[in-house]
């Protein structure tokens, strides 16, 4: 598999043919309205101006004022930036002041300027910048048209004639400015991210009577000190900056309270609030899809966490412009993610595949094509719950279902008459099984290639869980690793392993999986050495077996852990060797006293030649390094024989025997002494 496959990320937005990704119908008419609107009303405005008796203005002032509106805008500590409906600058406190000072047309032009160079530098597409500087344009020629007609005449900064209907003209511009703001955020971003105008409104007016609310409060005060005496201004900066400061904070604290710090997305509390608000409407009609990146684990450990943190940034802003019109993109925690699709009741099988093929849609990494893989679980209220935890489940089953098949997606509907055990469900009862004993060891011997003698036996868990039957550990190890889990299940491993070939009386090797947490975990190797001497096992007869990913996690820590573990005896063994990332950096930081050819190589070992190459070849490297090879996956004789003309050390696999427990174990070698015996061992066996 080359790095490009297993790097399932994306960094630039794009078309299956590179380009960027154009706006869409609904975002160019948008911003025509948008343009429309403003040009009509500025005209408006600049016409009233001429018509209407010209007041005297501060000009002084408004100078002043203009100044620091062009600096603040592209100044970016001075921005307050908060939720979907984007970023508040203090444009309109300076904006605001200025026309209180003097031409609202003359205002509207520095602002419109000021607006464009703000959004040049923080937005990257010229929607947006057309956008913003409509929006901008708008909001202020409405404002100066309140002004303009309730107090044509009135001189701006003589304080001793300001009246109350001065006051009551400035307070209805300012609302006038939070409100048309509101709603042309909101119609900008419901064109863009398809989702609901009127939630879109309802927050983003909540959010700005706040934010700009203080920013035009303070627009007044600003008029009154440059007219009292220009020498208050330096005190009535810093508490302008502190009233900005404090905001920002405020808003930064609850969007992160909502959303997931790395993406942007929702967090997992505010999208079981958002099932929760779309289950109390009336029909109770919503889609949860939940879904994760196949292989995003192997491209952590194996590339490295700003990697994987660069996956799930690009994969959440592909899913941003995937998800269904009124919908909702959450990241749950690690790399799940979740969408919710309110008042549906189409089709469910057309609907996730569509979404799955808008998401696997190959994308540029650092120049180069991917593609992200994702399993797709899908439930449906009311059909699979009607409270948020149960279509959350309902859809983690059907994502479980989804891995387990290797399928694009799969709908909960679709396993009612199947074991329903997602990884929610697995979690819980694993702890459970510890407890109850479920969880037991199973053994497969690895044989010598030239006599077919007893080389080692591996221990490998396996659980028997009471309602499921057998769970196969793929379903449950990589969970387990991810939780704490991981630590009593290796030592009961190690235990039950130790125990039973010692109570026996069997002096064969035994071989153990163990999984990179385990070798981060400090306390591993007391552990380990603990068991040991209480089964009385010698070190020497143990070797485990670990993973490229254990290096690539925490090199360090692992080479730490295998010097102390060889130093007691105790033999490491690579497994799945040749498949890894950095197979060869591998063995040059690692001492070790083995490798196991991964199976893939094994079984085209007859009919490709490639392959054959490159198992002679990693023989070959292997015994120059003075280590022993094991071949996994041998199932015929034939393949048994041309690992041994290859010079293969020790082979096991199902051809040998399947994995036993300790009772057909002893039975097995039994039989087997018997078939060297009579000399027949090696072509009985396969």
């Amino acid at each position: 598999m080359s790095v490009a496959t297993e790097v399932r990320a994306v960094i630039t937005l794009t078309e299956p043919g590179g380009s960027l990704v154009r706006p869409g119908f609904r975002t160019i008419v948008t911003v025509s309205t948008l343009v429309g609107l403003a040009f009509g009303l500025v005209w408006v405005q600049v016409m009233t101006e001429i018509s209407a008796p010209i007041r005297a203005g501060d000009w002084l002032a408004f100078v002043v004022a203009a100044v620091a509106l062009v600096v603040c805008e592209r100044t970016p500590a001075s921005w307050i930036r908060f939720g979907p409906i984007g970023v508040v600058t203090p444009i309109w406190l300076f904006g605001f002041a200025m026309l209180l000072l003097g031409s609202p047309s003359i205002t509207i032009g520095i602002a419109a300027l000021a607006a464009s160079l703000h959004a040049v530098r923080y937005d990257a597409l010229p929607s947006d910048v057309v956008a913003r500087v409509a929006s901008t344009a708008f909001s202020l020629a409405a404002a100066g048209l309140v002004l303009t007609t309730l107090d044509p005449a009135d001189t701006p900064t003589r304080l001793a004639d300001r009246s109350w209907a001065w006051a009551g003209a400035v307070a209805l511009a300012g609302v006038s400015i939070v409100v048309l703001n509101a709603f042309t955020a909101a119609l900008w971003l419901s064109a863009r991210r398809r989702s609901s105008f009127v939630a879109l409104l309802r927050h983003g007016l909540a959010s700005r009577v706040t934010a700009e609310g203080a920013l035009l409060s303070l627009a007044p005060v600003w008029v009154i000190a440059l007219d009292l005496n220009p020498v208050l201004l330096p005190l009535l900066g810093i508490t302008t900056i502190l009233v900005l400061r404090s905001t920002r904070h405020a808003f930064e604290r609850a969007h992160e309270a909502r959303h997931d710090q790395l993406t942007g997305l929702l967090n997992r509390r505010a999208f079981i609030s958002a099932v929760d608000d779309a289950l109390e409407s009336r029909p109770r009609r919503a889609v949860v899809m939940l879904m994760d990146l196949n292989g995003f684990k192997d491209v952590n450990d194996r590339l490295g966490h700003q990697m994987g943190d660069a996956l799930l940034v690009a994969f959440a802003d592909r899913l941003e412009s995937a998800r269904p019109d009124n919908s909702s993109a959450a990241r749950l925690g690690g790399d799940e993610f979740a969408v919710l699709v309110p008042d549906h009741d189409g089709d469910l099988a057309g609907l996730a595949g569509r979404f799955h093929a808008q998401l696997v849609v190959p994308l540029s990494l650092q120049g180069f094509p991917v593609t992200a893989g994702v399993s797709i679980g899908v439930s449906q209220a009311p059909a699979d719950g009607i409270a948020s935890s149960s279509l959350i489940r309902a859809a983690d089953i059907a994502m479980y279902k989804a891995k387990r098949t290797r399928a694009a997606f799969a709908l909960h509907a679709d396993c009612v008459d199947l074991p329903q055990h997602g990884r929610a469900n697995l979690l819980g009862d694993l702890s459970q099984a510890l407890e109850r004993h479920e969880l037991h060891v199973n053994f497969q011997p690895q044989l010598h290639t030239h006599d077919g003698t007893v080389d080692a036996v591996e221990a490998l868990v396996r659980w028997d869980h009471p309602e499921y039957g057998r769970i196969p550990p793929d379903e449950f190890i990589g969970l387990a690793e991810q939780t704490d889990l991981i630590r009593p299940i290796t030592d009961m491993v190690l235990r039950s392993a130790t125990q039973g070939l010692m109570a026996g009386g069997l002096t064969t090797r035994l071989a153990v999986n163990v999984a990179p947490r385990s070798l981060e975990d400090p306390m591993f190797t007391d552990r380990l050495f603990e068991i040991l001497a209480e089964t009385r096992f010698p070190p020497s007869q143990l070797e485990l077996e670990i993973t490229e990913r254990a290096l690539a996690r925490n090199a360090e820590r692992t080479r730490y852990t295998v010097g102390k573990l060889r130093a007691q005896g105790v033999r490491i063994s690579i497994d799945d060797f040749g498949v890894g990332y950095s197979s060869y950096q591998t063995l040059r930081m690692l001492d070790v006293d083995r490798v196991k050819i991964d199976r893939e190589f094994v079984q085209g070992l007859l009919t490709s030649d490639r392959d054959r190459k490159i198992v002679a070849s990693l023989i070959g490297l292997a015994h120059e390094l003075d280590l022993d090879v094991v071949a996994e996956g041998v199932e015929s004789q034939m393949v048994w024989q041309a690992l041994r003309e290859l010079d293969c050390d020790v082979v096991q696999g199902y051809g040998i025997a399947v994995p036993m427990t300790y009772i057909e174990l002893r039975t097995w070698l039994s039989d087997l002494a018997e078939l060297h015996a009579s000399g027949t061992a090696r072509s009985s066996i396969a």
